[in-house]
């Protein structure tokens, strides 16, 4: 496709996004079109520089930009911020502690001024609808895709072989499945195919097959989805479970910048989580981070205090999380893009009247049976307080401690995923 002759110039102002292949693939390019469209570019035009960068071109009143979007990896895409060699930096991950510490001039990574999550993905797990088995750990998994667990009698099923199908080896969810749930081993067990769906297809064939696929992925009449567990409660991988990140094997795209963000970048990023850059996400099938209520499926599982607290109300999809070692922020960056959302929400013309209950919950310690509830209730007090700020009736605030673990990892993303706040609309 020919590039606008303006776009030509040498001198025209470059935007670099750098990182992730399965960020720069698809994702980024749809939302740099609409934002482009957005701000009043036009002559928008797609070229392909080489198979790992894209770069996209348009003019507004006479002046080219080029929008340059390199795709060779999380980590490069990270170390070309840090060098200074990008503006943005697309990330299928969180930076590890590792680059942090190599990237400590770009200051607080975790604030809401620097971190922009803009799409979930993840992996589910198909079998046949009749198969017994209804949930899976993430260790069990392990096992499984690595060859070690062949016989559905090992999870609770039949006496039959387990017969495992995935995506290609060289795919965005085979590096999903390696980096969340291998834990660095072979999935030695899982037998690759070129398409996703051929994988959930066999499944529908094969009574004995279990396959492993995206999100996205539309699963064939005659199967269904495993819960997952990461150690804690089973979880399903609806809508709901996804968009409030209960869900276990999810991951984050994101788009990291500096502290000192150029007014293009900044409004790239900012126009990337708000509603049309959220649309742009939608229509490629991933889930975006728009605040949608969700139906809640069946009856209300968990202790009999969380029973209450909740009854008669419905879930919003969206789980509370903080950043209490920042000291820019309360919340964690995508909570506190969804506390935005929660307000705005609340506000429209149809919530008028109504209310929402609060319930914190919080990660266990060992040998202090208090700790947890009092933490849990301090985290769903300071929710609630901003919400009363901002014009939000409150029906409850509660704390539930660590009645309903996400995970018993341990460790700082343990603690991360089970201190949370669920919030309710009544």
């Amino acid at each position: 496709m020919a590039f606008p002759a303006a776009a030509q110039d040498a001198e025209a102002e470059r935007l670099r996004i750098h990182g992730s292949n399965t960020v720069g693939a698809e994702v980024m390019p749809r939302i740099v079109t609409a934002w482009l469209r957005s701000i009043g570019y036009t002559r928008i035009e797609h070229r392909k520089v080489r198979d790992d960068r894209t770069e996209v071109a348009a003019v507004r009143d006479g002046e080219p930009l080029i929008v340059e979007i390199d795709r060779r990896g999380s980590a490069l895409g990270f170390q070309a911020l840090v060098d200074g060699n990008a503006e943005l930096a697309m990330m299928s991950r969180a930076p590890s502690a590792a680059e942090r510490d190599a990237g400590w001039q770009l200051g607080d990574l975790s604030s809401p001024e620097q971190e922009f999550s803009i799409a979930l993905d993840g992996l589910a797990v198909v079998v046949d609808a009749r198969n017994p088995v209804r949930s899976v750990s993430v260790a069990q998994l392990r096992e499984v895709a690595a060859g070690r667990i062949r016989n559905w009698a090992l999870l609770g099923g039949a006496d039959a072989p387990i017969h495992v199908h995935g995506g290609p080896v060289r795919g965005g969810s085979r590096e999903f499945l390696e980096q969340r749930v291998m834990a660095g081993q072979p999935a030695a067990a899982v037998t690759a195919h070129r398409r996703l769906w051929q994988a959930a297809h066999v499944v529908a064939d094969e009574p004995n097959a279990l396959a492993i696929v995206e999100l996205t992925t539309r699963i064939p009449p005659g199967t269904r989805t495993l819960a997952v567990t990461d150690g804690g409660v089973p979880v399903q991988p609806t809508r709901l479970n996804v968009a409030s990140e209960d869900y276990p094997l999810l991951r984050r795209y994101r788009l990291y910048g500096a502290p000192m963000m150029s007014a293009l970048g900044r409004s790239l990023a900012l126009y990337a989580i708000g509603h049309e850059g959220q649309r742009a996400v939608e229509s490629i099938g991933l889930q975006s981070m728009m605040l949608r209520p969700a139906v809640q499926s069946g009856q209300v599982q968990g202790a009999s205090s969380y029973r209450d607290a909740v009854a008669g109300a419905t879930r919003i999809p969206l789980g509370v999380r903080f950043n209490m070692g920042s000291l820019s922020s309360l919340f964690e960056s995508r909570s506190a893009s969804d506390m935005e959302r929660l307000v705005a929400f609340m506000k429209l013309s149809q919530n008028r009247g109504r209310s929402v209950v609060v319930v914190g919950f919080a990660d266990h310690a060992p040998g202090n049976r208090l700790l947890p509830t009092m933490l849990s209730n301090e985290r769903a007090d300071m929710v609630a307080d901003h919400l009363v700020r901002q014009g939000i009736p409150v029906a409850r605030s509660v704390g539930l401690g660590d009645a309903r673990p996400l995970t018993t990892a341990g460790g700082i993303d343990a603690r991360a995923r089970n201190e949370r706040v669920e919030v309710w609309l009544r």
